[in-house]
Order: structure tokens, then sequence, then C-alpha cells
């Protein structure tokens, strides 16, 4: 399913999660990233990971489209809800309206 978000999609939404373009290794603990699997993606050797290296890396790149997934679901859940609110509102409306 990941394979089929854009580079780009995935690349803002990584920038907007974590707010900077790059992940610390505090950051990647936050969201769950294993350790082995922070410092194997960190080529450079820096203290943070580059967008190009977490996209490089499969299971980072995996982790982040999931998390991309799971909130994309979780926006359309919201948006069902409103729409079911203000369907149910209509039809409590047109039922007032009758009596």
């Amino acid at each position: 399913m990941s394979a089929s978000i854009n580079a780009n999609v995935l690349k803002n939404f990584i920038v907007k999660t974590i707010g900077a373009d790059k992940l610390t290794s505090t950051q990647a603990q936050k969201y769950d990233i294993d350790q082995g699997t922070y410092v194997e993606a960190n080529k450079d050797e820096n203290n943070y990971l580059e967008l190009d290296e977490i996209l490089a890396d499969t299971d980072l790149y995996e982790q982040f489209a999931t998390m991309y997934v799971e909130e994309q679901d979780k926006e359309r859940e919201t948006a069902d809800a409103e729409k079911e609110k203000e369907e149910a509102a209509k039809v409590k409306d047109k039922g007032d309206s009758k009596a």
C-alpha cells in the first residue's frame, strides 16, 4: 500500500509531522522508530536523519507511509462523522417542521 504513496507527498507529511526536515534520535523514539533502524539509516552519521535518508530506508519509508495512511483514515472518519451529524440534523429538522 505504501509503495503507492508519492515520495513528495510523504516528504510533506514527514515535515508536517515532525515539524522539521530532519529527524533526531529523540523524535525517532517519540514515533516508536527502532533505534537500530535509525542508526542504520543514518548514512552520514550526523545527529539526525535528513528526509532523503528517511525515504531511502525501506523500513522508515514504510513506517511513515503507514502513519500517513492512518492519519488519512482518521481525517476521513472525522469527515464522515461530521456528514452523519449534519444529515441527522437535517432529518430531525424535517421531522420537527412536520409536527
